[in-house]
């Protein structure tokens, strides 16, 4: 059985597994609750970290959306 700082490492890192390291890797966090536990914890924070970058990234184009159309409605009011 591959040993818990194996287990972190391989979560981590989030590397490509043969089938035989993804089958340890499963049996360890069945078997480890302290794994098992880090495992929730890093796909908790990576789902958290992607709806955040989500929110900044639809405030951004919200913003720019915003400056884009009163930059136009100037070059129209300058060109007429």
């Amino acid at each position: 059985m591959l040993p818990c700082n194996e287990i972190v490492r391989i979560l981590s890192f989030q590397e490509d597994l043969s089938l035989m390291r993804r089958a340890e890797l499963r049996m360890h966090l069945l078997m480890c609750k302290h794994c098992s536990r880090y495992a929730t914890h890093l796909k908790m924070m990576k789902d958290g970290f992607s709806k955040l970058f989500a929110k900044i990234t639809q405030t951004e184009r919200f913003t720019i959306n915003q400056i884009e159309n009163q930059i136009l409605d100037v070059l129209k009011k300058t060109s007429g």
